[in-house]
């Protein structure tokens, strides 16, 4: 059975059917959580922050007037929440032992890579991408894993589009030096 596109499923829950907001919530979390991961780089602020997005788009769905997909409209949602989220968790004094949730050091062994599988690639690229600044992962992210046109990213950013394709070029060049300094050399096999 095919899969109903956002649209059927936005006017489902228009008419009433609100357990139809689970489908939407399906198709888009793991994105929605990744997109809020690039930027804050804490794994329980992504999750509440992909709480929060849902729970607005569901409340503004009814403001929603289609002009844009729904899902650049989401992503365009959680990329300001998870900003706000940043912007406050700044204004915080810093912990004690100065240490943040969910950064932790992984040590790679080179003979992990020898006939690497497409999932270890993705999973590499991945922690590559939480090295670097946000704003540049979060725009490779919704490039080349969501495979938004430069165009929907300037939209969800409300950035120019050419400042996206600024931000895709630094953001390349960041990732590459971020994979090479952490596969030591094996990033043309990542590649």
């Amino acid at each position: 059975m095919e899969k109903p596109d956002d649209k059927y499923v936005i006017n489902q829950i228009r008419r009433g059917e609100v357990s139809a907001f689970a489908i939407l919530v399906e198709r888009y979390r793991h994105m929605i959580y990744t997109l809020a991961f690039q930027i804050l780089k804490n794994r329980e602020d992504a999750e509440e922050v992909a709480q929060d997005a849902f729970f607005k788009a569901y409340k503004g769905l009814p403001k929603f007037e289609g002009r844009s997909a729904f899902s650049t409209w989401i992503y365009r949602i959680a990329y300001h929440e998870a900003l706000s989220r940043l912007r406050k968790k700044q204004n915080e004094p810093e912990s004690l032992d100065g240490q943040h949730a969910g950064s932790q050091a992984v040590v790679f062994d080179e003979q992990l890579f020898k006939g690497i599988e497409s999932q270890d690639r993705i999973r590499f690229l991945k922690l590559a991408l939480g090295q670097i600044k946000s704003e540049e992962a979060v725009v490779l992210t919704l490039f080349y894993f969501e495979e938004l046109s430069v165009e929907e990213i300037a939209e969800v950013t409300q950035l120019s589009v050419s400042n996206v394709k600024v931000r895709l070029h630094r953001g390349r060049h960041s990732l590459l030096a971020a994979l090479e300094a952490r596969l030591k050399g094996e990033v043309n096999t990542l590649l």
